[in-house]
């Protein structure tokens, strides 16, 4: 790392570019990210997944002036954001995933250090030493797997799709929400001939249940449950592009919702979840704590999915916006169960005075239009679809003015003090 030295340290400019860094993935889209500027010239087999803006050292977005440019990693550490804002685009399913919280995460890091493990090591299980709640906002149209579905409603649509060789799992099920984490841990502990036997059943109950639809569409006859065919298809999905993995089966326990462009999702630690489609922004804490269960060619670790896996994370936890102004009008405020970070929005047609939170740094991205981020200071960017600026550390007002979408992220004075002292005592 260079010694810090001009922007690095002391009082750099209120307002710089942040250069985004893109990132390339098998389940990644060669269309969604077109219109955000997203060039990676990712290899074959590979696509357009994510533009990550923040300091994380895996991939750290760049800081960008008139002096040249440099890793926001680079950054000293005051004026270094501590979360992460992700654009995402899928045409193919994500893993089945859980996130640490962060006295997991520290505790895990911490331990792992001690013994000497390698941070690219397959073992490797935590990364960071911070937790992974993450904020999910649609930008287009997305269909995600996000927290557990009620016991008795799996039951049913399960026994539907598939009345023929789950017993085991619908014994499980018939215990109520309290056995869903035995059910899950039953389908990824499976021994191979058993998996091999759910997935049998599954696949053939998918096709039966499919066929029959197809064939009563449009006749007066039995009304097939459409959530049980929406089931079956996504099983024979799945199944046909992992044919052995036990993470197919965990997906169908899972609220399979459909994201309108501007719905929002709270994704806390150990909640089960997989993004299977579509286009959205992604905020969380700086942390690449990811622990996987299936449906992907990178590490599964059934342990550690299993032991951060919150079996009370039943339904899928969206989120609004409530307005900052009583009119209605200016930014508007996600409405989160935690203030581990603050993200406002604003569809800016007049000059818009930025709401810092204290003196934290802070991402100002522009999700449509262009607009242009000033400072009183005199430092100021100019940004358009998807183009970003990072606000450093300080109270100097900016402003935000054009015609744009903006999203503004910074964390809040409390969990920035919570941060620190558990870092400390950790």
């Amino acid at each position: 790392m260079p010694t810090p030295s001009g922007p690095l340290a002391g009082s750099p400019p209120t307002v710089r570019l942040l250069e985004g860094a893109p990132v390339a993935a098998a389940w990644g889209s060669r269309r969604l990210l077109a219109p955000f500027g997203v060039r990676t010239g990712a290899p074959g087999g590979l696509a357009d997944a994510e533009v990550w803006f923040g300091a994380h050292t895996r991939h750290s977005a760049r800081v960008v002036g008139d002096d040249g440019s440099f890793p926001a990693s680079d950054l000293a550490p005051a004026h270094r954001p501590t979360f992460l804002v992700k654009l995402l685009a899928a045409d193919a399913p994500l893993s089945i995933q859980v996130h640490p919280d962060g006295e997991v995460a520290r505790a895990g890091f911490a331990a792992e250090e001690r013994a000497g493990i390698p941070m690219d090591a397959p073992e490797r299980r935590f990364s960071d030493p911070s937790g992974k709640p993450e904020l999910l906002r649609a930008l287009g149209p997305m269909r995600v797997l996000c927290g557990l579905r009620t016991a008795a409603r799996s039951r049913a649509l399960l026994s539907t799709v598939a009345p023929e060789g789950l017993g085991p799992l619908i014994d499980l099920l018939v215990q109520g929400d309290a056995g869903l984490p035995a059910a899950v841990a039953f389908l990824l502990c499976a021994d191979r001939r058993e998996r091999a036997r759910l997935l049998s059943a599954v696949r053939a109950g998918a096709h039966e249940l499919r066929d029959a639809a197809a064939g009563t569409a449009g006749d007066v006859g039995p009304v097939v449950d459409p959530d049980a065919v929406r089931l079956a298809e996504l099983a024979l999905d799945l199944t046909a592009r992992f044919p052995d993995d036990a993470g197919t089966l965990v997906a169908l326990l899972l609220e399979d919702v459909d994201l309108a462009p501007g719905e929002s999702l709270f994704v806390a630690p150990g909640t089960p979840h997989a993004y299977l489609s579509g286009l959205g922004v992604e905020v969380m804490l700086a942390s690449d704590n990811v622990l996987r269960g299936g449906m992907t060619e990178k590490h599964v670790d059934v342990d550690a999915f299993l032991a951060v896996l919150d079996g009370r994370a039943i339904g899928a936890p969206h989120v609004g916006r409530l307005p900052r102004r009583p009119d209605g009008t200016g930014w508007q405020r996600t409405i989160l169960p935690s203030d581990v970070f603050l993200v406002d929005e604003a569809r800016i047609t007049a000059p818009l005075r930025v709401e810092r939170s204290g003196a934290a740094p802070s991402i100002v991205l522009c999700l449509a239009g262009e607009v242009i981020v000033r400072a009183d200071d005199g430092s100021g960017v100019s940004i358009a679809q998807g183009g970003a600026a990072i606000l450093t550390t300080g109270i100097d007002p900016v402003e935000v003015r054009g015609d744009g979408h903006v999203l503004h992220v910074t964390r809040s004075e409390s969990s920035l003090n919570e941060a620190s002292g558990a870092l400390t005592s950790a």
